[in-house]
């Protein structure tokens, strides 16, 4: 087993993940009969089959299933041991590579880690941004060293060390002359207007569906799902819709008379802040200062909310 070459494994976990041997072939720009042929000797070598048709498609066998959890883990710690090397090699200072979803990756990461790097003049930091599924893949596979998404309890984390970091709250964002007229609303009173929302089934959408349904609103009028914040803020600026999002995306629009925020009277919505790496991953210097930060904030926001709220003074009329 540990002789394997790694390209062949890489093949496999290819196959796996785009779900049969044309489109894996595809995506390597290779012949689909020498995909074929590969695998065949890879069940050769592990003496064991290594999927089942399934219909049209292709599934895992229990060795299958077995090989696919080792190979990954052995890919991502080679890309790893990689990366740490050309570091070494390039004397690079640090190297931080983040892997965050479409608003925390606009909004909140780059101005914590724009601050990380003034304060080591030699690190190297890259902030990639895209939907959640693919910033924790690319966790797995080991071409970050963490992500930071957002939490949704209904979503399987897998291997994944998945740590709930800290709550952001959500309002209701709204043309600045648009409905609804008024600074909070209840909550029901959301399926009255028309509501930008965001692609189904993406975290976001699990997190704020689950919300939803758990204060008893099973269905949101949704016009239009849009897969950025700042498409969502203008689509609503411009035509008189609403959105809910978190307060750090509109807080420069709402400053900035873009756009307003309405309260919910009677529910509290809120997107969860997840960090995520892998269980066995060495975190650098820099990196650990980042994953520092994150905590040392989750830690923050926990006794800001715990805090009491102080009395208000009498008035003296």
């Amino acid at each position: 087993m540990l002789q394997l070459p790694l390209r062949r494994l890489d093949l496999f976990c290819t196959v796996v993940d785009e779900g049969g041997v044309t489109r894996a072939a595809e995506r390597l720009h290779v012949a689909q009969p020498w995909v074929s042929a590969q695998l065949r000797s890879l069940e050769k070598a592990v003496a064991a089959p290594l999927f089942v048709r399934d219909g049209r498609r292709l599934a895992l066998t229990e060795a299958g299933r077995r090989l696919y959890a080792w190979a990954t883990e052995v890919l991502a710690g080679g890309a790893q041991v990689q990366r740490d090397i050309e570091h070494l090699s390039s004397g690079t200072a640090g190297s931080l590579i983040v892997a965050t979803s479409m608003a925390i990756g606009t909004y909140l990461v780059p101005p914590l880690l724009t601050e990380l790097r003034k304060e080591r003049a030699g690190a190297d930091i890259t902030v990639r941004i895209s939907e959640p599924a693919a910033a924790l893949r690319s966790v797995e596979i080991g071409e970050v060293d963490f992500a930071v998404a957002t939490w949704s309890d209904e979503i399987d984390h897998g291997a994944l060390h998945a740590e709930k970091l800290w709550e952001e709250s959500l309002v209701l964002a709204c043309a600045p002359d648009g409905p609804p007229h008024a600074d909070a609303i209840d909550l029901a009173e959301i399926a009255e207007l028309p509501v930008v929302g965001v692609p189904a089934g993406v975290a976001f959408d699990h997190m704020l569906t689950h919300q939803l349904r758990r204060h008893g609103v099973d269905r949101v009028p949704y016009v239009i799902r849009l897969g950025h914040a700042e498409a969502m803020k203008r689509a609503v600026a411009a035509n008189d819709w609403v959105c809910l999002a978190p307060r750090y995306v509109v807080a420069d629009d709402v400053a900035a008379d873009r756009l307003r925020a309405v309260e919910i009277r009677d529910a509290r919505l809120v997107e969860g802040i997840g960090l995520f790496h892998r269980a066995a991953k060495y975190f650098s210097p820099l990196q650990e200062a980042a994953v520092a930060t994150l905590r040392e904030i989750s830690v923050a926001r926990a006794i800001g909310a715990a805090a009491p709220v102080p009395p208000v003074a009498p008035s003296d009329g």
